[in-house]
């Protein structure tokens, strides 16, 4: 009985282990300082999204400035972001830095807007699963969500097992 209460405890964990979300690290990167010279300890790879082509214009209609109201901002922020929320989460890449960069170029926000505006838990903003037959996935994305579902469908045939296994 021990054993069944405690792995019905931990498949939600795997479960939910594979959501998706835009940690904090991420959004602070955007007010970080840069200090000029090189190291090799610092050394990022470069990003495999291409952010220079995006369309910007969600961002741009929706936070505008002088106001910059956080409740839009924050929503655009991750209707552009969350798509790519693996790759600007990793912080051995350029992405984040990237991104940020383009954003401030084609919306003139100021630094560490949306850093100090978009709060929602203490890890980052909540992305929500992108569909599985978005036209608007890259192939990396893709791959991403294919792997996530079937981490999920893993899981959960894992704890369907285990309890029919356990009862």
């Amino acid at each position: 009985m021990e054993l069944k209460l405690l792995f019905l405890l931990m498949a939600p964990l795997i479960t939910f282990s594979s959501s998706s979300s835009i940690s904090d690290s991420v959004l602070e990167s955007q007010t970080s300082v840069t200090v000029a010279g090189r190291s090799l300890l610092s050394a990022k790879k470069e990003c495999e999204v291409n952010f220079e082509y995006m369309n910007y214009t969600t961002m741009t209609k929706r936070c505008k400035s002088p106001a910059f109201p956080a409740k839009e901002c924050c929503s655009a922020f991750k209707e552009f972001a969350c798509p790519y929320a693996i790759q600007i989460n990793d912080m051995n890449s350029d992405c984040a830095k990237t991104m940020f960069s383009y954003m401030n170029i084609y919306g003139n926000y100021p630094t560490g807007l949306f850093a100090n505006e978009c709060k929602e838990t203490k890890n980052g903003l909540i992305c929500p699963p992108p569909p599985l037959s978005s036209p608007s996935l890259n192939s990396s994305t893709a791959a991403s969500t294919a792997t996530r579902f079937i981490m999920l469908l893993i899981s959960a045939t894992t704890a369907v097992l285990a309890f029919i296994v356990l009862a």
